[in-house]
């Protein structure tokens, strides 16, 4: 008998950028893509870092953008949350 194993990877990538435009233009691209539609069912929302200057969204993973891409948010992302 043959056992098949499944796994599903889970990976948190962003796309960041200083003009905050270019990730909700990302954000939108990725609603229509999807039908999203309303307040309750949009992509992940764009995050401020705290130094004012700087954004990050989640990266779908079905679509690519030409922007920087970063594995993960370093805690300096969000100072004030308990990890």
């Amino acid at each position: 008998m043959k056992r098949i194993l499944w796994s599903i990877t889970i990976y948190n990538m962003y796309y960041t950028s200083t003009n905050k435009s270019e990730l909700e233009s990302y954000k939108q691209a990725v609603n229509t893509g999807e039908g999203y539609s309303g307040t309750t069912t949009e992509w992940a929302e764009v995050i401020e870092h705290p130094n004012g200057t700087d954004y990050a969204i989640l990266k779908h993973p079905n679509y690519d953008a030409e922007l920087q891409e970063v594995e993960s948010l370093g805690s300096d992302w969000f100072p004030n949350s308990e990890l």
